[in-house]
């Protein structure tokens, strides 16, 4: 009952938007009309004010009346390419007496949903996706899975879906009006009062629309099993949030995506940090807003418990993964990943060389932030040391305060801040001096290693910074040790951005003394590119043949771009600020020689595309010797 009369409060709402759009409107006429038959100045300095008005009411009307809902990006599976899944949905729907799906799609979200792109304002039905999140289908159960489709197939049932896109669009009007004039604007003023209490009533509907289809799907798998689904729901939400922050995204930035997401997902979770967590504590500690889209899980719980008498059936002894009603999990999952990741125009690379490369622009751009407080609280350029002494002599709070955007904080958090902040730099610093590299560890981000693969414990060297100088000092000296100055200054390296790649410059085909195998060295903007020609790769070059010559291995390596070089797990990219040095020898027998990490690596150059000696001297400027 309760919901009813919200869902027809919220639709009286929403033609009061229309109404209120019809008088300004009106006004707008009976203006123009004041005008013609006064003259009046007054009159068109009002049909002025109504006219701006008009003009945003029509532009957001407009946008509400022709907008579609979002459906996460994923890939479509049939129903001969997935009998058991659509068998299950069929099951769902038929329990609630629903049509089914017109389409499913597995994404790569912690969630589940369902979209109907409804007909005239949301009123009359229309097209029906169910989108299932592969990281659910990896911790759920069988049963729980049915019961989360009984759930998504309940929305469809008492059509919410429907009453969604209704509201929905309701927002989407007023939140356009309210954005189009302005904050000064006087009746604007009118349309956020409207848009604050509209919008409550919308999202108390649909709050109240999550618990109805809860009782839909306790009708069909039981509300032990619903009870079991929300609690893995919530834990898998909460550490998928954080695997996408701290690992999934990490490539995004420069245009890659891991390879194996899932797969990692997988790992992530095998960590006894992530995986014994303690979910009642979880659920308990939720942060609830008059403004959440859906009940608290604890409230779902207690409401499903209210049920376990009524309609209560054990969980099957048997119940087996979810993941295990696709008839090729590893397939669905390679194939869904390389759609997302099409679809966002990402490169799929293997996890090192994500979590290397993107770690190094991630951080590069906090350290950049670090530094422009700095630079704030110096009123000028300020450096490495500069950092240390505004932490070391007791500015902390201010600093911190900077980087965290105003935000209030207690003693303990001023402190966690400053050290985050340090922390940062002297990882940025390390690993631009070419003294460490990021590498990947499930159980903490941001971890980087020296050149021998040992952990460098960021945090312990500068721990005793905040109101120490003695320890400021100390630490700074250790870096200019290692070739960091004072006055060292963050900057963002040269790595691919965007879908294209880095750009290649030049390519040579290479030999390395006693070695029978042909490398290519790629000159680009993300740094050398040393790629391996299998003897398989090598074969199948035109004419087939087992020998090749240089013009024919070069004229096969020049079609490579960057965004291959990017995923293709057969190369090797060193950053150019992990070269130390380049020797290149030009003439009869040229010659390429590479210092890194105290080690030099010398090629036999034997076909060469581009101008490599331009395209090296543009990336190691003072590190660049000829021959």
């Amino acid at each position: 009952m309760l919901g009813r009369l919200r869902a027809a409060v919220a639709v009286t709402m929403l033609g009061g938007i229309f109404a209120l759009a019809a008088l300004v409107l009106g006004g707008l006429i009976g203006s123009i009309v004041w005008v013609v038959r006064t003259g009046t100045p007054g009159g068109a300095l009002l049909g002025a004010v109504f006219a701006s008005v008009a003009f945003v009411l029509v532009v957001a009307l407009v946008r509400v009346v022709r907008a579609s809902p979002t459906v996460p990006a994923g890939m479509g599976v049939s129903v001969m390419a997935e009998p058991e899944l659509w068998g299950l949905v069929r099951e769902a729907a038929a329990a609630v007496g629903t049509r089914t799906p017109d389409e499913a799609r597995l994404v790569i979200d912690a969630n589940a949903g369902v979209t109907e792109d409804s007909r005239f304002l949301g009123l009359a039905p229309g097209q029906r996706v169910l989108h299932i999140g592969l990281p659910l289908l990896q911790t759920l159960t069988r049963t729980e899975l049915l019961w989360v489709l009984g759930h998504e197939m309940g929305h469809f049932s008492d059509r919410h879906t429907v009453m969604s896109g209704v509201t929905r669009r309701g927002l989407v009007a007023l939140h356009e009006v309210v954005a189009g004039l302005g904050p000064r604007n006087v009746l604007g003023w009118l349309f956020r009062g409207y848009l604050a209490v509209y919008a409550r009533v919308v999202h108390a509907l649909w709050r109240g629309q999550e618990l109805d289809a809860d009782r839909w799907a306790a009708t069909l798998a039981g509300p032990e099993s619903g009870i079991s689904a929300l609690r893995t729901v919530a834990s898998t939400s909460a550490a998928w949030a954080t695997f996408v922050h701290d690992y999934a995204s990490v490539g995004t930035g420069i245009g890659l995506v891991p390879r194996g997401l899932l797969a990692g997902f997988a790992d992530f979770l095998s960590e006894p940090v992530h995986r014994d967590v303690d979910v009642d504590r979880l659920v308990a500690d939720e942060r609830r807003s008059a403004f959440d889209t859906h009940p608290s899980t604890a409230r779902r719980i207690e409401r499903l418990r209210a049920l376990v008498g009524e309609q209560g059936r054990p969980v099957p002894a048997d119940d087996v993964a979810a993941l295990l009603v696709l008839v090729d999990p590893a397939q669905a999952i390679a194939e869904t990943e390389a759609h997302v990741a099409r679809t966002d125009s990402l490169v799929a690379a293997p996890w090192e060389r994500v979590v290397r490369l993107g770690n190094r622009r991630r951080e590069e751009e906090r350290a950049l932030a670090v530094m422009s407080a700095v630079d704030r609280m110096m009123s000028g350029a300020g450096d490495l040391s500069q950092a240390f002494h505004v932490v070391a002599t007791r500015r902390g709070r201010e600093l911190a305060e900077l980087v965290t955007g105003g935000r209030a904080l207690d003693d303990a958090d001023v402190t966690r801040v400053v050290r985050e902040a340090l922390q940062v730099l002297v990882r940025v610093a390390l690993v631009g001096a070419g003294h460490a590299s990021y590498v990947l560890r499930w159980d903490r981000p941001d971890v980087v290693v020296d050149e021998n693969g040992v952990e460098v414990d960021v945090a312990g060297l500068v721990a005793d910074i905040p109101g120490n100088p003695d320890s400021a000092e100390w630490l700074l000296e250790v870096l200019r040790a290692e070739g960091i100055p004072r006055t060292w200054n963050p900057g963002v390296s040269s790595t691919a951005v965007g879908p294209k790649g880095p750009e290649v410059l030049a390519v040579l085909v290479v030999k390395q003394s006693m070695r029978w195998s042909f490398p290519v060295v790629y000159v680009t903007e993300a740094g050398l590119a040393v790629r391996q020609m299998g003897y398989g790769e090598c074969w199948s070059i035109p004419p087939l043949s087992v020998r090749k010559s240089p013009a024919q291995l070069l004229a096969h390596s020049v079609r490579i771009d960057g965004i291959f070089l990017l995923g293709d797990p057969q190369t090797e990219i060193v950053p150019w600020g992990e070269v130390e040095h380049v020797t290149y020898v030009d003439g009869a027998r040229p010659r390429l020689t590479v210092r890194r990490r105290g080690r030099s690596r010398s090629y036999r150059v034997i076909g060469v595309a581009g101008s490599a000696l331009d395209a090296l001297a543009r990336f190691n400027y003072g590190r660049m010797s000829l021959g």
